[in-house]
Formats: structure tokens, sequence, C-alpha cells
């Protein structure tokens, strides 16, 4: 008898401890909440930064006058076609560190359209991946290559939409060698591919160089 008045007095004591807490939390979730209308705040960022809501309006995909383009390397339709073909010819692999990999990888290995352009994975594997799935995801390390002589990017690949209104790339902005990055050339270092950014050009191009 004592052993079961010692369970009911240790239920009875949960149940209150219980009802008090459900009691506490039943006052106004309006008690010391203050109204903030984040649109207002982000339109007036907007206008202190653009000026007008307009200029993040992004041109038609065929106004190429309007959309920005290297002073050295202007879009044409031409070469938006052209570009088309490129970003997923394979064929343009033809110096790879092992010889199994030529003609095996391509910009898509790393750039999958339908993952938003970046790879289906967490490290993009250009040459030594084989697979790729439905948006990069099946993409894995070919049994065949050693991991020193695969092409891993170390961190998350970035994508490439939209890079036309970026004037350097990569998530540290190394390449370019106008706009943001004037100034910077002492980090220009010599034969490393940063070095590409003498000669000029914007940042998607220049990583291309590179």
């Amino acid at each position: 008898m004592k052993y079961l008045y010692s369970r009911t007095t240790v239920r009875s004591e949960i149940l209150s401890l219980f009802t008090l807490l459900f009691l506490s939390s039943c006052t106004s979730d309006n008690d010391y909440y203050q109204n903030v209308i984040v649109s207002s705040i982000l339109e007036a960022r907007i206008l202190e930064l653009y000026g007008s809501k307009d200029e993040l309006i992004l041109p038609s995909e065929t106004d190429y006058s309007n959309i920005p383009s290297d002073p050295n390397n202007p879009i044409t339709q031409a070469k938006v076609e052209l570009g088309k073909f490129l970003f997923h010819e394979t064929g343009l692999a033809k110096n790879p560190n092992m010889e199994v990999g030529t003609d095996m990888y391509s910009c898509a290995s790393c750039h999958h359209a339908a993952a938003g352009f970046q790879a289906g994975t967490k490290q993009g594997i250009g040459e030594g991946g084989i697979g790729l799935g439905i948006k990069g995801e099946g993409r894995v390390k070919n049994p065949l290559y050693l991991d020193e002589d695969i092409d891993l990017q170390p961190i998350r690949t970035p994508s490439a939409l939209n890079v036309a209104y970026q004037d350097v790339m990569l998530w540290n902005g190394q390449f370019g060698g106008t706009g943001t990055n004037a100034g910077t050339e002492d980090n220009w270092t010599i034969n490393t591919p940063k070095e590409a950014n003498n000669f000029g050009f914007q940042g998607v191009e220049t990583q291309v160089i590179a």
C-alpha cells in the first residue's frame, strides 16, 4: 500500500506540474510582439541601394544590348547558340589526368540545369566522375581513379545561373580583372589560375580561360 500511495502521489505531482505549464503557456502570443512590416524595410533598402525597384528587373533573355557582357566579349545570338553546345560538349575534355577521362566530362558535369546549374552533390566531380542522375545526384567517383587524380571541387559548386551579372567568379571572387577586383593585382599570383586576371576579362570569361 505504501508503494501504491507513493506512485499515486508522484502521478498527482506530475499532473499538477503539467497543468501549471499549460496555464502559463496560454498567455497571449501578442504580449511582446512588435509588428514590423518587412516589405517596407526591404523596399526602403532597395531604393537606397539602387534608386528604383525597376533596376532589379532583368531584361529579356534575348535583349542582348541590356544584358551585361564583357567589353572584350560582347554577347551575340551566335555566341549564345554556340555556348549551349560547348557547355555540354565532352569532346573538349582532351587533357585529362588519366587517359580514360578523355571526352568524358564537360561544364555540365558540375553545373546541371535541373539543379539550378549547380552540382547535384555537395562537391562537383569533373574528370574522374561517372554517372549523372536526374539532377546530378548520381555522379560518383570512377573506381579507376585515385583520389589525387580526380577533379573534385573543394566546396559546393557555385551556380552558373545569371553569371552575366557577376564581374567576379567563385565564392571568393578571385576570377575577374575588372570591376570588383580592380586594384587587387598584387594577388594575381604568377603560375596560378589567377594569373589569367591579367588578360583584362571579367569573371566568367577569366575563369574559363584559367
